[in-house]
């Protein structure tokens, strides 16, 4: 009976100090999620790297797939069909499919800012980007 109290006891030991060697859970954070619009068949994503310096702009512009950008440095005003908004570091953009982005400027006159950019496209597509004539 004592061996196997005994035997228990180291088990148990065994147990806990197992348990507390594990690593803790990976912490997810959801971002946010956009819908694509239309529904889109989507067969390679191009993650791109984009700086913009102090006051940077863009011009008008569209993409031909949609675009979701994370804000990782800095922050941006964009103008999407009359509407702008904000975004600071940690939010994400989505730019819809054939839709003219008549903004999409770095926010600040001091700071650099950078967007990580995913290009959402189809099948033979390969241009990420139209740059358009600032007036139309």
């Amino acid at each position: 009976m004592r061996k196997l109290l005994f035997v228990i006891l180291i088990a148990v030991a065994i147990l806990f100090q197992a348990a507390a060697q594990l690593p803790p859970p990976v912490k997810r954070t959801p971002i946010v999620k956009h819908n694509i619009s239309p529904d889109k068949n989507v067969t390679s994503v191009s993650v791109v790297r984009i700086d913009y310096q102090p006051a940077q702009r863009t011009g008008r512009h569209l993409h031909p797939m949609p675009v979701v950008g994370y804000v990782l440095e800095g922050s941006f005003v964009v103008k999407i069909a009359g509407k702008e908004a904000h975004y600071a570091a940690g939010k994400s953009i989505y730019e819809p499919a054939d839709t003219i982005i008549e903004q999409f400027d770095n926010d600040s006159p001091t700071k650099p800012a950078v967007l990580i950019a995913h290009y959402l496209a189809g099948p033979g597509q390969t241009e990420l980007v139209r740059i358009l004539p600032d007036h139309e």
